[in-house]
Parts: structure tokens; sequence; C-alpha cells
């Protein structure tokens, strides 16, 4: 194999799987899997919800359940035959068919995310929706701040 062949799979060795962990994380807490489950079931309290709400937004989410976990498998598996390919001697076509499979795979978890938030949105109240987007925007700074110092943790034992 050349340099340019080693360089590229060691960046896609790299990058996929790290991409792959935050979607799958993204993705278990669109199903309430784990730990995020119980994080909308604090959700559900905190913002004060009345119950005939709560019910709706676990409607919404018991609902959404079954097709993000196919969806799920789904991009698991197509990635996994992407790595497959790209490991093996796969035509350039070929690799690029996969890729825009993942592709299309990410968009419809995007959508299916999006229409998700839109049905939730329309069980708030306007109070409600402000501070939902508050705790949102509190946890993407505190998920930042968290990469930040893996980043600067990394950073440090290379001796950077």
């Amino acid at each position: 194999m050349n340099r340019r062949t080693l360089s590229l799979l060691a960046i896609v060795g790299l990058t996929v799987p790290v991409l792959g962990g935050i979607t799958a994380s993204q993705l278990q807490a669109q199903v309430g899997a784990g730990p995020r489950g119980d994080r909308a079931e604090q959700l559900i309290e905190d913002l004060n919800l009345t119950d005939e709400q709560a019910a709706q937004l676990r409607t919404i989410r018991e609902g959404d359940r079954d097709a993000m976990r196919a969806l799920h498998d789904n991009l698991r598996a197509e990635r996994e035959a992407m790595h497959d390919l790209m490991s093996g001697t796969a035509a350039e076509a070929e690799l690029r068919a996969q890729h825009e499979t993942v592709q299309t795979l990410h968009r419809e978890v995007a959508d299916q995310r999006f229409e998700n938030m839109l049905a939730v949105r329309d069980v708030l109240t306007p109070e409600q929706r402000t501070d939902l987007a508050e705790r949102m925007e509190q946890r993407r700074e505190s998920r930042r701040e968290r990469l930040q110092e893996g980043f600067d943790g990394h950073r440090e034992r290379r001796g950077e």
C-alpha cells in the first residue's frame, strides 16, 4: 500500500468511529435508551408539564423509537460495509455509491429527528419552549467543554 492510501485509511479509521459515536449517542437520546431516557423523564418533570402534555411526549417518544432503532441499525450496517470496502480493493465508484448510501441514511436520521422535534414543539407552551431551548443550550455548552477538556488532555499526553 502506498503512503497516500495508508494516510486515507488512517484518517477514515479515526474520523468515522468518532462521528459514529456522536451519532449513536444522539440516536440513543432519541429512542430513550439508557440513562438518556431517564433524562427525558427528568425533563418532563423540569418543564412542569401537565399530565396530558407528559402523556403526549411519551407517545411521541414511543412512536419514534422503533423507526429510529431501525434507522440506526441500518446506518451501522452500512458504515461497516463502508469500512470493509475501504480496506479492500473496491473501485472508487463502489466507494462513492456506498458513501452516498451512508449519507442518505444520515439525512433520514436528521429528518426523523426534526419531525420528532416539531411534534414535541407542538405540545409545549411558548414558555416551555423557551425553557427547553435554554436547557438544550446548557447541555450543548457542557458537551463542548467536555470535548475540549478531552482534546486538551490528549494534547498534553502527546506533549503538545
